[in-house]
């Protein structure tokens, strides 16, 4: 889902895996009914040793196709059924720095439900309208009394 026109858009999201996918693309289309002027970006990532250093990997982006789909300016917010760290790690010097938000697999050290899990993870619906939100300076909604 990409909001039309030039330029970079206000926000990326990128998944990687069915459940961060999930969670974002119900992000993406509340964004679009909620705040029809963001535009963003959605990019879902097949195979992550893409996003590895140039010459790393032999599927790693170069580094302009890397910047076409992750831009140079825009938050971006990265949803992985994995480790946060291993990314951080396979992004090496190609890691956009503090625009990059990972969320990913946190082990909860003892059984959970699904939805618990989702939460620790930060893909649960409300914290990742408030990460969105937050990344892209959108006033927060306030509760009606």
């Amino acid at each position: 889902m990409t909001h039309p026109g030039p330029g970079e858009p206000d926000l990326i999201l990128a998944s990687a895996g069915d459940l961060p996918a999930e969670a974002l693309t119900t992000l993406a289309r509340r964004l679009h009914a909620e705040r029809p002027g963001l535009r963003l970006r959605y990019v879902h990532v097949h195979d992550l040793t893409a996003l590895a250093e140039d010459g790393t990997h032999p599927l790693a982006l170069a580094p302009q196709e890397f910047a076409r789909h992750f831009g140079t300016r825009a938050p971006i917010i990265l949803a992985t059924s994995g480790h946060p760290a291993d990314l951080h790690a396979l992004l090496g010097r190609r890691h956009p720095g503090p625009r990059l938000t990972i969320l990913g697999y946190r082990d909860p050290g003892r059984p959970v439900s699904q939805e618990h899990l989702r939460e620790l993870c930060g893909l649960d619906d409300a914290g990742l309208w408030q990460l969105a939100t937050t990344l892209t300076h959108t006033p927060k909604e306030t509760p009606v009394p």
